[in-house]
């Protein structure tokens, strides 16, 4: 069910009485004010802004006089959204008085594109599509709810899809119908981005069981209630609420935590819908919502303002980039690009503040461990340094993260409780969803909510504990009894299990079973029976052993014959272990003509680069953009055009990011100009400086860009229009602070959120893409809480989901991170993980209603040991025919004469990147970290040593200050570190290496040019490089060593300045079979053709990838 159906229900009653008495289809807001009184029954008073009774507010709902205020002194536009919001509150709030003013400070003049964010929720939490419910307490998302109403009162999403196929556009219907411009932004992205799903009424739940119920009705002050899959834990849930305040319980003295707001927002709609009193006066939400409403209502005591500013993970990079300059670091490089390591720093610290441990408490619990490498005790050294460095700037700025939301209450509390007292002691009920799933510190906050008589009542399942990766601790349920126990409160203690499954097949869950007791748990907590609710299928779960390059292949045949036999792709998911693997089963799958739903990064989908790179043709000074814009026959721009425009943008300002679109260069052709015709209508207003939001509506609702094809109503389009839905949210703010970035600046944060790996503003799928019918696809973790018709369930194998350790890659990170700076033991964390991966397997299978399809290698050996009873699950071999070769691009094109070595290595790591940089020479246009340029300078002064004498002092000088680098007083250490490997390049004596200006190399024929090196007496080389990955570069100079500079070297060394580290290589006896050799021949036959990898997250190309001239 939408969490917002209710709200929108309501007010489409609400404007159908409102219709009949104005006798109009299409009322402005105006008339809708003006029978409003008479036909609703509600008296509205316009008073003076400053009259006693709005108490500041901007207008004011009076329940028991059937009263709305609203200040007289606002524009039309405004006074309708005031009036319909507190309508909102009248149809959808609980009868008991409670908080019922609003603030409209997002409504803003139609001809204002400033920056306008409702006091409630941005755009985006208010949408009634967007299910990403920002609601941080009973009133919040009252206010929430009040928005939604609001926007379907004034302009009902069936309206404005009326008015746009009529061609009425976003700024006309706010001008006719008097209406604020972002309400019918909002609602035409509604609209015409998301499939239409008329709001419905919840289905009635079913009746509780008797576990249910006595679970419910549980009268012990602790109770932990075990939830199996398929149990009916949410019922469970809502039957606990609704037995307490039926009990007497004030609906405000209970709290609910979950892990969505989406869950907290449908356990209150479904007590509404259940006449439950007062139901919306729960509070009802996840532990961070919870600690930022404290964070709000105390942030005096924590030194913030009321609008409390929360850190993304590039913010807080880019905060910490900016402290490097002041910070004595022992074991980070300040040459080495601090966003490569900072992101892995800062996810330690996260866990450790999770762990409520200090960057004191650190240091000591490491210090007290055996000895390790010098190298591991100056990073834990640096992390400490990190830590402290971190957590004084978040205070400084007035900014707290993720775990501070509850990290810092926790805390306060712990040491200060009577400060929070008021806020804490308002609950005597304290309920947790999902407990198995809570850390160390949502544990500890727990602990401090409530009243001295609160009760406690917790439902989870220890195997579907799943996230010990990210901190979640098994032991809050094995160690729930103790924990009461110690506390004498063992005569209060119960715990109750949920005994009956409704959703799987009984073949089904014979498997399941069967995964949750050849398990690392059973011995310890063994698994409690569950019955299925209906009866046997005849359909049993089926092992599939493909070969890994057809896996894909065998799917598609299965997802066939699912749906020939009624299962629709909609009721169809795919289960993976990876991120990785989901997107790459999403690939081939799409590939083969079945819709997918599953959008991956935002930025890198086709319908989204298109606004991108239009973004990018007004921010960028080469037109190099216009690349991306290929799909669209009115804008493909031919190639000597873009060659022209990228020429004329050389000469200058005017010339550049977008100008040319008034006065394009002479010469173009009649293609070309009609190209710049259609884009300079486009864009016209906007500019390097405009909104972001207001940019991609201006598109969307004025030029109708990006949706020509409403007709369409195939999975594949409505999909389409999915992403630019998210897209069009995304960037409303993207900044982790609320406020709007101009188009310059967001691109340019776009690309550092890419190379730290953050996609663009991840957030749930809204609920009405359930209606479209495509096979979903996700991750085990993104599987919780999900079921399906039929499940996929693909790369199942033992090293992730057995019982046995796989071997570790990482120690590294064990060393940096050891498990008793984690309140844990080496054998406890070895334990959690055992656990999560037979959990992981558990969890999986259990997603599935009546068919589970389970992929597994040719090799028995490798599946995971419930899998292997082919009782339960019989096995079969799956052929499927490989799969067809991708066709590989080719570009007429003439190989170069002479090239680099650095242009060779680009095309061996991607070709499509070599055609864009070397062929079409188009400009990289990325803002470079200030180690990027250290680093050349370093190089550079290497260079004035060697070639023209020097002295060292003055050649690292004289370089520094060629570059735009900080000065010693600005940077010392990043100045100091330069100096170190300036000196590492330095070490060899002029007398005994001499400086080899650049020279050529010959491979399969391609003349190659070398960068200046070292050549010592012997005659080898010796190559100076501040790059940090050796092993690639010596694998593949080794070709050219047979014939450097007209000669064979018999040894190179190639040396990393930033590292210290060498490594040596040889030529290679067979050039032939190298893959210098062959990236060559490639290169020849005009092979260009995007590879995939982690390269992509720093292209400068990602927004035109994929498109070739």
């Amino acid at each position: 069910m939408n969490p917002f159906d209710r709200a929108r229900i309501q007010a489409i009653n609400a404007r159908a009485k409102l219709i009949a008495a104005c006798g109009e289809q299409y009322p402005i807001s105006q008339q809708l004010i003006d029978v409003a009184e008479a036909t609703l029954g509600i008296a509205i008073e316009w008073v003076s802004p400053d009259d006693y009774a709005l108490g500041g507010a901007d207008a004011l709902l009076q329940r028991s006089m059937r009263t709305i205020l609203i200040r007289d002194d606002v524009r039309q536009e405004a006074k309708a959204y005031l009036l319909a919001h507190e309508l909102g509150h009248w149809y959808l709030d609980s009868p008991q008085p409670a908080p019922g003013t609003s603030t409209v400070s997002f409504i803003a003049d139609p001809d204002d594109e400033a920056d306008t964010t409702a006091a409630t929720g941005n755009p985006s939490s208010t949408s009634a599509g967007s299910a990403v419910v920002e609601g941080y307490g009973a009133w919040e998302r009252n206010e929430l709810q009040a928005n939604v109403f609001a926007r379907e009162l004034l302009l009902p999403r069936t309206a404005a899809r009326a008015l746009w196929s009529t061609g009425w556009r976003s700024r006309l219907i706010a001008s006719h119908f008097l209406l604020p411009l972002e309400v019918v932004r909002q609602q035409l992205a509604d609209a015409l981005l998301l499939p239409d799903v008329p709001p419905v009424p919840p289905a009635p739940a079913h009746p509780p069981s008797d576990a249910q119920r006595l679970a419910a009705e549980a009268p012990e002050k602790f109770v932990n209630v075990v939830a199996g899959p398929g149990t009916g834990k949410t019922t469970t849930l809502v039957h606990r609420v609704a037995h307490l305040i039926a009990s007497g319980v004030p609906a405000n003295r209970i709290l609910v935590m979950t892990f969505t707001n989406r869950a907290a927002q449908e356990l209150v709609e479904r007590l509404t819908a259940a006449n439950v009193p007062n139901a919306s006066q729960v509070w009802a939400g996840t532990f961070h919502s919870f600690g930022l409403e404290l964070l709000r209502k105390h942030h005096l005591l924590f030194g913030l303002t009321p609008q409390i500013k929360i850190a993304d993970a590039l913010q807080q990079v880019r905060m910490m980039v900016d402290e490097l300059p002041i910070l004595q670091l022992e074991y980070f490089f300040r040459l080495s690009n601090p966003y490569d390591w900072l992101p892995d720093v800062l996810r330690i610290i996260h866990r450790l503040k999770e762990e409520l441990v200090t960057p004191d408490e650190y240091a000591a619990v490491v210090r007290a461990l055996p000895a390790v490498e010098p190298d591991v005790e100056r990073e834990r050294n640096d992390i400490v340094t990190l830590y402290r460095a971190y957590e004084a700037v978040l205070r400084r700025e007035g900014w707290v993260d993720y775990p501070d939301l509850l990290v810092r209450p926790t805390v306060q509390a712990r040491d200060d409780r009577p400060t929070l007292d008021a806020f804490l002691e308002q609950y005597d009920h304290v309920l947790v969803d999902e407990y198995q799933d809570v850390n160390h510190v949502m544990i500890e906050f727990v602990k401090k909510i409530g009243s001295p008589q609160r009760c406690l009542w917790v439902v989870g399942d220890i195997r579907q504990a799943i996230h010990h990766w990210r901190g979640a601790s098994i032991q809050s349920l094995l160690k729930f009894d103790d924990a009461y126990v110690a506390r004498g409160q063992a005569a209060s203690i119960r715990r109750y299990s949920l005994d009956i499954n409704r959703r799987s097949s009984p073949e089904i869950l014979r498997l399941v079973e069967r995964a949750g007791t050849d398990h690392v748990l059973q011995s310890l907590v063994p698994l409690d029976p569950v019955s299925p609710s209906r009866s046997g299928s005849g359909v049993m779960p089926a092992l599939l052993h493909t070969q890994r390059d057809v896996q894909s292949s065998v799917i598609v045949t299965e997802i066939t014959q699912c749906r020939a036999a009624g299962h629709s792709y909609g009721s169809q998911g795919i289960i993976s272990s990876t991120n990785a693997q989901v997107d790459k089963l999403a690939q081939d799958i799409e590939a083969a003509g079945i819709p997918v739903l599953h959008l991956g990064e935002l930025n890198q989908r086709a319908e989204v680069k298109e606004f991108m790179c239009l973004m990018q043709l007004l921010t960028q000074r080469s037109p190099g953009a216009l690349l991306g814009l290929f799909r669209r026959a009115n804008l493909r721009m031919p190639a000597a055009d873009i060659e022209a425009l990228t020429n004329q943008s050389k000469l200058g300002f005017n010339h550049q990011r977008g100008r040319w679109l008034s006065r394009p260069a002479p010469g173009l052709s009649t293609q070309g100009q009609q190209v710049v015709q259609v884009l300079s209508d486009l864009l016209e207003g906007a500019t390097r400086s405009s909104r972001p939001w207001v940019f991609v509506c201006d598109l969307l609702f004025e030029k109708g860009f990006g949706l020509e094809s409403l007709a369409d109503k195939s999975a594949a389009a409505q999909i389409n229009r999915l992403a630019l839905w998210q897209f069009l949210y995304g960037v409303r703010n993207s900044d982790g602070v609320g406020s709007q970035a101009t188009l310059s600046k967001f691109l340019v944060r776009e690309d550092f959120r890419r190379y730290i790996g953050q996609r663009l503003a991840e957030r749930a799928l809204p609920p009405e893409a359930a209606a479209i019918d495509a096979v979903r696809l996700m991750t085990v973790h993104g599987s919780k809480g999900l079921e399906f018709d039929v499940v996929h369930m693909a790369n199942v194998e033992k090293t992730k989901f057995g019982a046995e350790a796989p071997p570790r890659i990482d120690e590294r990170q064990a060393l940096l991170l050891p498990p008793e700076a984690l309140h844990s033991t080496q054998a406890m964390r070895l334990q959690g993980e055992a656990i999560e991966r037979n959990n992981l397997l558990y969890v999986g299978l259990s997603r599935a209603k009546d068919r589970l399809k389970v992929y597994g290698g040719t090799d028995a050996e490798t599946i995971p040991d419930p899998l292997r009873d082919p009782s339960v699950i019989p096995a079969s071999v799956a052929r499927a025919s490989a799969p067809v070769a991708a066709t590989v691009s080719r570009v007429p094109t003439k190989p170069p004469v002479m090239m680099s070595f650095a242009a060779l290595d680009g095309f061996m790591t991607c070709s499509l990147q070599y055609h864009y940089a070397h062929e079409l020479s188009l400009p990289i246009e990325q803002e470079l970290d200030v180690s990027i340029r250290a680093r050349r300078a370093v190089l550079a002064g290497l260079e004035y040593f060697y070639r023209d004498g020097m002295k060292t002092d003055e050649a690292f000088l004289q370089a520094w200050g060629e570059k735009p680098l900080p000065t010693w007083e600005e940077d010392k250490m990043l100045m100091e570190h330069a100096w170190i490997a300036f000196n590492r390049g330095a070490s060899w004596q002029p007398g005994s290496a001499s400086y080899v200006h650049e020279t050529t190399a010959s491979v399969n024929g391609q003349a190659i040019t070398m960068p200046w090196m070292l050549r010592e007496a012997s005659g080898d080389v010796i190559w100076l490089r501040t790059g940090v990955g050796l092993s690639a570069v010596a694998r593949n100079v080794r070709p050219i060593l047979e014939n450097l500079g007209g000669r064979r070297c018999n040894r190179i060394s190639i040396h990393s300045l930033v590292t210290g580290l060498s490594e040596d290589a040889v030529p290679s006896a067979r050039a032939s079979s190298t893959s210098v050799f062959k990236a060559i021949g490639a290169l020849r036959g005009g092979e260009r053709k995007a590879t995939r990898g982690k390269h992509c997250n720093r292209c400068a190309y990602s927004t035109i990838c994929a498109q070739r001239h």
